[in-house]
C-alpha cells in the first residue's frame, strides 16, 4: 500500500497555496478522528501555533479529503502515513493563517459569496440548506463560517505572494557563457588585463580558473536560465551582450570574470507557453522562499499526547512515541486505535510480542472490528502461531459482513496459509455481495427511471 502512497504523493502533497482552493473546500461531511479529539479535551489542548490553539476540527477535515484520494480499504500503516502527512498541512495551513490574519482581511460579502459557491457545489439551492446541512453533521455554523473566512484568508495571502512576481525578459532567454574562477582580486585583474590587451579567454581559463569542473573545456558552463547560478554570478552575465567580458565578480566561491558566448530564447520540454511556465515556476519559488523564512520562525507545539506520538514517531524517535502512545492510553483508555497505533509502532521496532500484546487490547476494546481482527492475525502469523491466526482471521469473517474489501484481504490470507476450504468460502462471501450490489443497483436505476417518468408524466 504504501507503494500506492508513493505513486500518488505529487497529486497530494500540494503547496498549501493551491491545496485549499474552493474545489476541494467542504464534503459536509467531516468524518474526525476520535483518537485526536477526545485527548485534546482531556490535556492541554491539540496543537499550538504561535501560541495560537488550532480546533481539531482542522485536521480532521485535512485528514478526511487526503484518505478521499486513496482506496476504500487501507493498512493500518497507512492510515499513520495519511495521519503524519495531514498533521504536516494542518501546521502548515496554520502558519500562513496566522501571517494571513496581519496582512489581509476578509469583507463580509466575501465570505457570502464563498459561502453560496459551496452550496452550490454541493447541489444545495440555497445557503439556508447548506447551513442545515453542516448543523446536521453537529458542526456549529459558526465554526464552520470561520473556517471558510480562515481558508479565504489564505487564499488571499497565497494570491498576494503570487500577484508580487514578474517575468522580465532575461526570465525568457537563457545564455552560455564561461568563466574563470580565482581566490583573489588581484589576480582577476590581472587575468581581465591579458584578455582586455587580445589574450584568449580559453587560454587564460585553462591556465588560471579554479573551477576544476570547467578549466580544461575553457571555462564553459553551457546555456543556463535565471536562477540557476548564485546572483551576484547570474546578475552580471545576463547584464552582457554576447562576447563581451565582464569586470572581476565576487561570490562567496572567488572571483570570476564572465564571457557571454551565446544567446538564445529559453526552451522549457513540453511547455508551449513560456511566459506561462515561466510565471509559474517564479510564483512556486517565490511561495516556498517566503513560507520557509516563515515556518522557520514559527512556534509549534503539539500538545495532543498521541499526536505528538505520530509527529516522534515519523521522526524515528521511537522511545520517545512509546511514551506519548502510553501517555495518550492513561488518558484515553478506551480508545483502541491507540492501543492499535502502539501495537504497530512495537511490530515496526521488530518488538512483536508487545505488539501481539497491545493488539490483544485493541481487539477487547473493540470486539466489533474486523480490522482489529486481522491485525492482530497477522502478527500471529508473522510470530509463527498459526491456530491463533487462524482463529483471529475466522472472527474477522465472521463480523466483516458486507465489507468486500475485508472478505477479498482474507481470501488472500487464508490461500497463503494453504487453507483452500476457508479462502473459498471467502470467495462465496465475495459473489454474495457482488450479486447484492448488483441488485442493489439495479433498483436504484429502476427508481431513478420511475421518477424520471412521473416528472415527464
Amino acid at each position: 500500500m504504501l507503494t500506492y502512497l508513493r505513486k500518488n504523493m505529487k497529486g497530494i502533497m500540494i503547496v498549501v497555496a493551491i491545496l485549499f482552493g474552493f474545489s476541494m473546500f467542504y464534503g459536509i461531511g467531516f468524518t474526525g478522528l476520535k483518537q485526536f479529539s477526545d485527548n485534546s479535551k482531556k490535556t492541554q489542548g491539540f496543537l499550538k501555533v504561535n501560541g495560537k490553539e488550532i480546533n481539531p476540527m482542522r485536521f480532521n477535515n485535512i485528514f478526511s479529503r487526503l484518505r478521499a484520494n486513496f482506496p476504500d480499504r487501507i493498512n493500518p500503516s497507512d492510515i499513520l502515513f495519511l495521519q503524519n502527512m495531514a498533521l504536516s498541512q494542518t501546521i502548515d495551513f496554520s502558519i500562513i493563517l496566522d501571517e494571513a490574519r496581519k496582512t489581509v482581511g476578509v469583507s463580509g460579502g466575501e465570505l457570502n459569496l464563498a459561502l453560496e459557491q459551496i452550496a452550490k457545489q454541493e447541489k444545495l439551492t440555497t445557503v439556508a440548506e447548506l447551513k442545515k446541512a453542516v448543523e446536521s453533521s453537529h458542526i456549529p455554523w459558526d465554526k464552520f463560517k470561520k473556517m471558510i473566512k480562515d481558508d479565504l484568508l489564505v487564499q488571499k495571502m497565497t494570491s498576494q505572494i503570487n500577484n508580487s512576481v514578474m517575468v522580465s525578459p532575461n526570465d525568457l532567454r537563457e545564455i552560455r557563457a564561461s568563466h574563470i574562477l580565482v581566490k583573489t582580486k588581484e589576480l582577476a585583474d590581472e587575468i581581465k588585463n591579458k584578455i582586455q590587451k587580445g589574450g584568449d579567454f580559453a587560454a587564460q581559463a585553462k591556465k588560471y580558473s579554479q573551477d576544476l569542473g570547467t578549466k580544461n573545456k575553457g571555462g564553459d558552463l553551457g546555456f543556463f536560465s535565471s536562477g540557476m547560478m548564485v546572483k551576484p554570478f547570474e546578475d552580471m552575465a545576463f547584464s552582457l551582450a554576447v562576447s563581451e567580458v565582464s569586470e572581476p565578480v565576487k561570490t562567496d566561491y572567488g572571483y570570476h570574470i564572465i564571457k557571454v558566448t551565446d544567446a538564445r530564447l529559453r526552451k522549457i520540454q513540453g511547455q508551449k507557453d513560456i511566459e506561462a511556465a515561466v510565471l509559474k515556476e517564479k510564483q512556486a519559488n517565490a511561495y516556498k522562499e517566503w513560507f520557509y523564512n516563515l515556518k522557520k520562525n514559527a512556534k509549534i507545539e503539539i500538545l495532543d499526547p498521541g499526536l505528538k506520538a505520530l509527529d516522534l514517531r515519523f521522526k524515528g524517535q521511537i522511545s520517545g512515541a512509546i511514551k506519548e502512545y502510553n501517555r495518550a492510553i492513561s488518558l484515553d483508555p478506551g480508545n483502541a486505535y491507540l492501543k492499535l497505533f502502539l501495537g504497530l509502532l512495537y511490530e515496526d521496532s521488530k518488538n512483536l510480542k508487545q505488539a501481539i500484546f497491545q493488539y490483544r487490547e485493541a481487539v477487547q476494546l473493540e470486539p466489533a472490528n474486523p480490522v482489529l481482527y486481522m491485525v492482530l492475525g497477522k502478527a500471529y502469523i508473522k510470530d509463527n502461531q498459526k491456530g491463533l491466526a487462524i482463529e483471529q482471521l475466522k472472527k474477522a469473517s465472521l463480523i466483516a459482513g458486507d465489507d468486500k474489501g475485508m472478505h477479498k484481504e482474507l481470501q488472500k490470507e487464508f490461500a497463503a496459509l494453504k487453507l483452500s476450504s476457508l479462502a473459498a468460502g471467502e470467495r462465496d462471501e465475495i459473489i454474495r455481495i457482488e450479486k447484492k450490489e448488483a441488485f442493489e443497483e439495479e433498483l436504484r436505476e429502476k427508481t431513478s427511471d420511475s421518477k424520471e417518468k412521473i416528472v415527464i408524466d
